[in-house]
């Protein structure tokens, strides 16, 4: 699943990238993209206390539009736990 987060500030993107993670089951991967480096920190920190592993986050920046853009490979993993506080589906 891929979400676009970019245009969003904090706290709205986090909480679409908790959204999406509670509808995938454990080994299911959420490619999250965005333009506010602030949000790429919270996501991490979010998915870190959560159980979720985090790969791939890259930020860039593009100097001729002066924009930063980052990219946050998600996996839900057997230990993540959702929103409300319970575990996510086991298979």
């Amino acid at each position: 699943m891929h979400i676009d987060v970019s245009g969003m500030v904090c706290p709205q993107p986090v909480s679409i990238v908790r959204r999406c993670l509670e509808e995938l089951e454990p080994g299911d991967e959420l490619v999250v993209t965005g333009d506010y480096p602030p949000a790429e920190r919270s996501i991490c920190r979010t998915c870190y206390k959560h159980g979720y592993a985090v790969a791939d986050a890259t930020g860039t920046t593009a100097e001729s539009e002066g924009t930063e853009t980052f990219s946050i490979r998600i996996r839900v993993t057997e230990r993540a736990t959702t929103s409300a506080g319970g575990t996510a589906p086991q298979n």
